[in-house]
């Protein structure tokens, strides 16, 4: 997943001399169809060079692509390859979402993949509960991993409280040095507060060694009276309040389900995802802060004055963006540039936020928007 480093890197690619040549090369694992792949890229990129920056040599750009031409296409898994080489310098990086195969030659760095790779992919966890034992799930990169849990972890209720004591209608559970809960009540009444304990074990050990190391949100997977009791005792910053899985676990087979359970609770996140992002873009609307004329837009850009960007995965314009926030289409090379990506740019680099989304996550039916800092600026 593309991180701060990622972005800060490719921005920085964009000080150095260009044109810049971006090369996605998927990764299917099969070495002889991503070496061919990539010598057909890299043709393909040669002659585009050759065609809209003729005073650009080849040369300058060789050694950026020299590793790849027969060294490994892969890296552990990984979906794809991005390679931008500017004259002077070059940057790759890992893609862990599907691509497809594009090469181009632009006046700026071409960082539209990076953010797409990095707003389509998600971390978190997943909480499989039932009234007598979990399991947790890593979802890395779109990519769900079962956690081996130690021995100590509370994995089972009778693991984590014990065995029953009972005599003449006091009873008692017991682990070890501790007692989870005793009285003389009803056998009702004891696994009531058995089953309480044993929400509150497994709520406490998940927020001590995975929700408030990793910071990533939990989504429980329980079926529903399961779901309500385990809520109302947890107090785990990180249990994600509307994403839920309602349904019995399958503790016994929980490396089966978890594809599945993935696809699921990411389809949820994308609905809660793309409803927040909504709500937030009609009420800045509503504001008189939201603009989609290019026009407008790159003069805002240029000006610092865009809090967030919002692109449409599969979006083009042609068209350069000059420094005092024109747009040129009179080279070659300006005319096969993305201006979309020359705006991604400079909004990052004035400190605002880029969101890069499939049409059906975009809050406007217009391929881009923007959010501006202060409306009154921008003469539109």
């Amino acid at each position: 997943m593309a991180n701060h480093f990622d972005l800060h890197a490719a921005t920085a690619l964009a000080t150095k001399p260009g044109p810049f040549m971006t090369m996605i090369l998927p990764v299917t694992g099969v070495p002889a169809t991503d070496r061919t792949q990539f010598n057909s890229l890299l043709k393909e990129g040669k002659r585009q060079l050759e065609t809209v920056a003729p005073n650009r040599a080849w040369s300058a750009y060789e050694d950026s692509f020299a590793p790849y031409e027969h060294g490994p296409l892969t890296n552990g898994s990984a979906r794809g390859l991005l390679i931008m080489a500017g004259a002077t310098e070059s940057y790759h990086y890992w893609l862990h979402t599907v691509v497809m195969p594009t090469v181009t030659v632009t006046y700026q760095p071409n960082v539209l993949p990076i953010l797409q790779s990095r707003d389509l992919t998600s971390d978190y966890d997943l909480l499989l509960l039932d009234s007598k034992g979990f399991e947790l799930a890593q979802v890395r990169s779109g990519r769900p991993e079962l956690v081996n849990l130690p021995v100590e972890a509370p994995m089972t209720l009778e693991q984590a409280l014990g065995s029953e004591l009972r005599d003449r209608g006091r009873w008692q559970r017991s682990a070890g040095d501790s007692t989870h809960y005793s009285g003389t009540g009803t056998l009702d009444a004891s696994k009531s507060a058995d089953q309480r304990n044993y929400f509150m074990a497994v709520d406490a050990y998940v927020s001590q060694h995975f929700s408030n190391v990793d910071q990533v949100p939990l989504i429980l997977v329980a079926a529903a009276s399961d779901q309500g009791n385990f809520r109302k005792l947890s107090q785990n910053a990180y249990l994600d309040a509307n994403v839920r899985v309602v349904q019995h676990p399958n503790l016994a087979a929980a490396n089966q389900t978890l594809a599945a359970l993935t696809v699921g609770v990411n389809d949820q996140r994308h609905v809660q995802a793309t409803q927040i992002r909504q709500d937030a873009y009609d009420k800045v609307r509503q504001q008189n802060q939201v603009v989609q004329d290019l026009g407008a837009l790159a003069t805002a850009a240029v000006q610092g004055q865009i809090a967030k960007l919002w692109i449409q995965d599969d979006a083009s314009q042609p068209g350069h963006l000059t420094e005092s926030g024109d747009v040129m289409t009179a080279t070659a090379l300006s005319r096969q540039n993305n201006l979309y990506n020359d705006l991604t740019l400079l909004v990052l680099q004035r400190g605002g936020q880029v969101e890069v989304l499939p049409a059906d996550a975009m809050p406007t039916r217009s391929p881009i928007a923007a959010q501006l800092r202060i409306r009154e600026s921008v003469q539109l």
